[in-house]
């Protein structure tokens, strides 16, 4: 929404943490007019979406764009309180954190008001960590009701809400109306993150995955790599990992430290352990876990099996002549001339 990310241009201050300060128009004095383009907008993202009766929001920055979404659609407006009033006798609650106030809230919502009969948007000013919006649709399954989106005025791409809600509300359809990006990145960091994903693009085209990586140290790309399982018939042959070993291989050393990864894609676990092992320091990846998926490029199941002791594993995992394949441990101790790592 062009509108809003010019105001947001104009307006809005970066604080250390990540916190975005929107107060001349959102959260203390609130601009009536934008509000209404803002509820207009919303309607329009989800005018298809005909069985909707209610619109939730949480207290008390969400209420402004709620009610102009609700006054747009014709529909009544529901907020959820934060502490429970003593007017209220049978109520749903729960708890989030406040990502900006960094304290925890306790969540309610009067059972007369939200039943199994409702078909739910939920909207608020701000998707970051998911918090809140994770908070208000428990309370809406506590009640029974279904929530078929969820609208935010301003989402921090850089932050992991809407991967936060996916993982859990798989099928939830998340619209935004401004993305913003830390002011930690710089256009620096977006010209090698192009380069990482016009690889994963060019990769495509090659009969390669959907999947590309640069590595950078001071400032100067030192090495790509891009998916090469299928053609390469190499399982380990990811992105990543064909990057940090091309990195290796120019700099002459098995230690990356002092280098930033940027991947078109958020790491697997396989990746990401690589990374790890490698001594990278940073990394900047484009799609998220949740994208992957959503093309069949699932590991949530290896993160499954790596929280389930080794005898619970789908894969079988058995200890064999330990006391023999420690000579090879005793060796290493005692070698004198060994080079760490």
């Amino acid at each position: 929404m062009r509108e809003l990310e010019d105001r947001i241009i104009r307006e809005g201050h970066f604080l250390p943490g990540g916190v975005l300060k929107v107060d001349g128009f959102v959260n203390h004095q609130v601009d009536i007019q934008l509000m209404v383009a803002v509820g207009r907008e919303i309607a329009r993202l989800f005018r298809h979406e005909t069985r909707i009766n209610k619109i939730v929001t949480v207290e008390a920055s969400g209420i402004a764009p709620a009610l102009m979404t609700g006054l747009a659609m014709g529909l009544p407006v529901i907020y959820i309180k934060k502490d429970r009033p003593n007017t209220m006798e049978d109520c749903y609650k729960t708890s989030a954190r406040s990502f900006t106030k960094s304290k925890n809230y306790e969540l309610v919502v009067s059972k007369d008001y939200l039943g199994k009969n409702d078909v739910v948007l939920f909207v608020d000013d701000f998707l970051s960590s998911g918090s809140s919006a994770l908070a208000a649709l428990e309370l809406c399954n506590m009640a029974g009701a279904e929530v078929v989106g969820a609208a935010f005025m301003i989402e921090k791409e850089f932050m992991n809400g809407r991967k936060n809600i996916h993982a859990v509300y798989h099928d939830i359809r998340i619209e935004s109306l401004a993305m913003v990006q830390s002011r930690e990145i710089t256009e620096e960091d977006k010209k090698f993150m192009r380069v990482a994903i016009e690889a994963s693009i060019e990769n495509v085209k090659n009969g390669g995955g959907p999947f590309g990586a640069a590595i950078v140290k001071n400032g100067e790309l030192v090495a790509t790599g891009v998916n090469r399982v299928t053609a390469n018939n190499d399982p380990t042959a990811h992105a990543e990992v064909s990057c940090i070993r091309n990195a290796c291989q120019k700099l002459g050393t098995f230690n990356l430290d002092g280098c930033v990864i940027y991947t078109s894609c958020e790491p697997c676990p396989m990746c990401l352990s690589a990374i790890y092992w490698s001594g990278i320091q940073k990394i900047y990846y484009g799609n998220t876990a949740i994208d992957a998926k959503m093309i069949n490029f699932d590991d949530q199941f290896i993160y499954d099996e790596i929280d389930r002791p080794a005898t619970e594993r789908s894969i079988p995992s058995i200890c064999v002549l330990r006391h023999e394949a420690q000579q090879a441990f005793r060796d290493w101790r005692l070698k004198v001339d060994k080079i760490e790592y």
